[in-house]
């Protein structure tokens, strides 16, 4: 049997080929959220998620700035097909620097799709998706992949008031006729299982970005989540 230990130890080492090192000092960032799931029959489920985000540091030199940089409301449709295998369409609208006299927007539509792998006894969940941003200032064009691994701090399955470790990693290619680029985001986090199909999770995301370029930024953000499944 492997040990919770030994698949910490794997999501950590799948990420590290893809770390990126920034001699800047990094961004603080807290984005609290909270997400409501919808199962509509044995095949359809509905999403919906509203969250914001708090910055404490700009990158560089550290330096304080405190602001809150974006409120964002999500929606997704998910079908699930045989497999356990999933599609999702979905939408988000952003606000950009909400408070500030000149504020941005964006639009963002999203397909993905979802599946489970079982690698030497890892349950590793896959994402694939394809994102088409339409920004006030321009137009972006998004592929990202992301795995993760979970598992319970007690015994083989998660029962309610229990906790989970959760842990992954992501690359993000973003792309237009401006230009290209290549971001890492490697995350680690902690949740609790609540009765009523309800769990809050705390996780510390490290984001490098600019991994094409020499011009690296690195950002810690701290994200706290509540989700809900009806």
């Amino acid at each position: 049997m492997i040990t919770y230990f030994t698949k910490f130890l794997f999501i950590l080492l799948i990420s590290l080929p893809f770390l990126g090192k920034s001699q800047k000092k990094p961004s603080i960032r807290w984005e609290p959220g909270i997400s409501i799931t919808k199962k509509l029959d044995s095949r359809w489920s509905y999403n919906f998620s509203l969250s914001g985000r708090q910055r404490f540091t700009n990158f560089g030199e550290g330096e304080k700035n405190l602001k809150t940089d974006r409120w964002e409301v999500k929606s997704f449709g998910t079908y699930t097909l045989f497999g356990s295998k999933k599609l999702s369409l979905g939408y988000m609208y952003r606000t950009v620097d909400p408070f500030e006299p000149e504020s941005g927007w964006e639009h963002r539509i999203t397909q993905q799709f979802a599946f489970i792998t079982n690698f030497g006894g890892f349950r590793l969940g896959n994402k694939f998706r394809i994102e088409q941003r339409i920004r006030s200032t321009n137009y972006l064009t998004r592929l990202r992949y992301a795995i993760s691994n979970d598992f319970p701090l007690q015994g083989e399955s998660l029962d309610p008031k229990e906790f989970y470790l959760i842990g992954g990693n992501e690359l993000v290619y973003a792309f237009n006729v401006l230009g290209d680029e290549l971001e890492n985001r490697f995350s680690l986090g902690i949740g609790r299982l609540i009765q009523g199909g309800q769990k809050i999770q705390f996780s510390v995301v490290s984001i490098n970005s600019d991994l094409i370029s020499s011009n690296r930024d690195h950002i810690i953000q701290f994200e706290s989540v509540y989700y809900f499944s009806l």
